[in-house]
């Protein structure tokens, strides 16, 4: 009882309560932080195009963005309806569907204020921005769940230090998400590795990649000149680190000191979170998670919900020491 009632305080303090004063293959592909950026409730920013919606942000507030038939004007409302027909399954959970909202709310506003496409905020291409589908042509039931997820938290966005987030997410982590330090070499503190357990349904919670010795020879030509297809494998392998999030660090091959985003790059792996052995002559990776893995798991998000945490839980686990409030550039 005690617990049930302190979450429902929590819950509407966040929602309620804005930010203090200053003193982030699924979703945003790289963290571009700007140290300006200071976007807190009220600030006075580009004030919007706005249409006749009394009490909704989303649908008065519209954004430009860059499709393939040029910069069209979106209300929010019906981008994020959009973006989330195109980044999540349509039988996800309602309360990861919310958070995934908020996440995809809280990218635009920031792309709104520092743009990636000038004129636009942002485009339609999920390996730059995040992905979008036109709700038109997608079935009825689907556009009511991703508009009851958008609608349901109308304006609601992700602040950390007065300052809209980076709300960068992906498919899988493989079990634990990945700190954003480790791949991009920024140290972003809202942004470190969580536990993500429940991704076991994802469709690449694993994946395997075989290889010949040559095939592997051919990839590393360029980082490892000296490898010769004809000598034993297992003889290339050298020790490993790994980050806190499970991935990767460095693998030494055949002499060479590599990085695990670089063996990602190079092999087309789904994530740097692998391991790699010699199985009857071949090289195989065994691959755990798919993306980047860092930020918000949107299967884990999934699991979360159907064991009962509702959006604001799954969004402070994923994204830490953030606060939900509502936002108002343009306002």
């Amino acid at each position: 009882m005690k617990t049930a009632l302190y979450a429902g305080l929590l819950a509407i303090l966040l929602i309620t309560v804005p930010p203090l004063a200053a003193a982030g293959q699924s979703g945003p592909a790289r963290l571009q932080e700007e140290t300006t950026d200071r976007t807190s409730p009220g600030a006075t920013l580009p004030a919007p195009e706005v249409e006749t919606a009394p009490g909704s942000y989303d649908r008065s507030f519209r954004l430009p963005v860059s499709t393939p038939d040029g910069v069209q004007s979106f209300t929010l409302h019906d981008y994020l309806t959009g973006v989330l027909l195109a980044e999540l399954p349509s039988d996800f959970a309602p309360e990861a569907m919310k958070a995934q909202a908020v996440a995809c709310r809280t990218y635009a506003l920031r792309r709104y204020v520092h743009r990636r496409h000038d004129p636009a905020a942002v485009c339609t291409d999920s390996a730059c921005c995040q992905a979008w589908t036109d709700p038109a042509g997608c079935p009825a039931q689907a556009v009511a769940r991703a508009e009851q997820a958008v609608d349901a938290t109308d304006g609601l966005a992700i602040y950390y230090d007065g300052a809209l987030i980076d709300a960068t997410f992906f498919s899988c982590s493989g079990g634990r998400t990945e700190a954003a330090v480790a791949v991009w070499g920024s140290d972003v503190p809202y942004l470190t590795a969580v536990d993500s357990p429940g991704e076991e349904d994802a469709a690449h919670y694993e994946d395997r990649v075989v290889l010949t010795p040559a095939e592997f020879a051919a990839a590393l030509a360029d980082r490892c000149p000296g490898l010769d297809p004809s000598a034993d494998p297992a003889a290339w392998l050298g020790p490993v680190t790994y980050t806190d999030g499970g991935g990767v660090q460095t693998m030494v091959l055949a002499g060479t000191e590599l990085t695990g985003s670089e063996l990602r790059s190079l092999f087309g792996l789904n994530a740097t979170s692998f391991t790699l052995a010699v199985e009857d002559g071949n090289l195989v990776f065994q691959t755990r998670g798919f993306g980047h893995r860092v930020g918000m798991s949107q299967y884990g998000a999934d699991a979360m919900a159907r064991r009962g945490s509702d959006y604001l839980e799954i969004l402070q686990w994923y994204y830490r020491g953030v606060t939900v409030a509502p936002c108002r550039i343009g306002g």
